[in-house]
């Protein structure tokens, strides 16, 4: 069994802990959060304690970007397992940092992106590698958010709202971005049209990145009049396919209803920690997200 100590009971610290305790190969030791609190789990005095704890295997970082290099080389120096939450860093240098710091220590380390396990997500990447879809590839993704942030966001709203480590570029358009690279490899940023609000994060988003195997378009707005819609669709030349709702795939070989993937990382985590293969996304894959969301989002 492994130990898993978190740091950061947000949202998706919450979240995941849910799915590492339904796993039974792992154990949650201790958890530190300097606001929030769980009555279920021990909670530790601070992140060295966390840390340096000789029950905690693993270390799943669940804080602010801003916070991730610090915790990231302090768990490095210990020696533990890593999972990070996305995005890795809130700029390019500080991502590169963090998987240098991983590399030196020689850790096993991912980053939750969902959509590295997600059937959907894993479906639409086999349509894509097999030639199903054809060639010519084109990607169009649009996003719409009734508020930012969210609404389900707003015990987070001191970083989420700030232009420094929030936006929905940065909290979002990663997670796409994470599988346009996993699906088309490389990419860069060939146009950008950005609005903001008075905030200073992004109200509207236009860009197009061109990958190695295909050309990608956003279309991302703050819309006060709509729900919150996400749609991403990959066309080819013999078909298309389109996920929605996050985890849902349309396609004419078949459908694929949407389901959460908490699970599917929490189980892909184990594969990790046991040096088998696995889907998680690495620290590499993680900083060249940050670099091409940063790219988008400008000086």
């Amino acid at each position: 069994m492994y130990g898993i100590g978190i740091v950061g009971l947000g949202t998706m610290g919450r979240r995941l802990a849910e799915s590492i305790r339904a796993n039974p190969v792992f154990t949650i030791v201790a958890a530190y959060d300097p606001v929030a609190t769980d009555t279920t789990i021990p909670m530790a005095g601070s992140v060295a304690e966390l840390v340096g704890n000789p029950a905690v295997r693993c270390v799943y970082v669940a804080t602010p970007p801003l916070t991730h290099e610090e915790i990231v080389r302090r768990v490095a120096g210990a020696g533990k397992a890593l999972l990070c939450e996305k995005p890795l860093a809130a700029s390019p240098g500080s991502a590169r940092a963090c998987v240098d710091a991983v590399a030196r220590a020689g850790i096993l380390a991912a980053v939750n992106f969902p959509f590295a396990t997600a059937p959907a997500a894993v479906r639409l990447k086999e349509l894509v590698d097999t030639g199903a879809l054809g060639e010519n590839l084109s990607a169009h993704l649009t996003l719409r958010f009734r508020q930012w942030p969210r609404e389900w966001q707003q015990g987070a709203a001191s970083w989420l709202a700030g232009p420094e480590q929030g936006g929905f570029t940065r909290e979002v358009v990663s997670h796409f971005a994470f599988l346009a690279l996993r699906l088309f490899g490389p990419g860069r940023l060939t146009d950008c049209t950005i609005e903001h609000g008075p905030m200073g994060t992004e109200t509207s988003l236009r860009a197009v990145l061109r990958f190695a195997s295909a050309t990608m378009t956003i279309d991302a707005a703050v819309d006060g009049d709509q729900d919150d819609f996400n749609r991403f669709e990959v066309k080819g030349s013999k078909s298309a396919a389109i996920m929605s709702e996050w985890y849902r795939l349309t396609h004419e070989s078949g459908d694929i209803a949407p389901a959460r993937a908490d699970a599917n990382q929490i189980a892909e985590l184990a594969l990790l920690l046991e040096g088998r293969p696995n889907r998680l996304a690495t620290f590499e894959e993680a900083a060249q997200v940050v670099a091409l969301i940063e790219e988008i989002l400008g000086p």
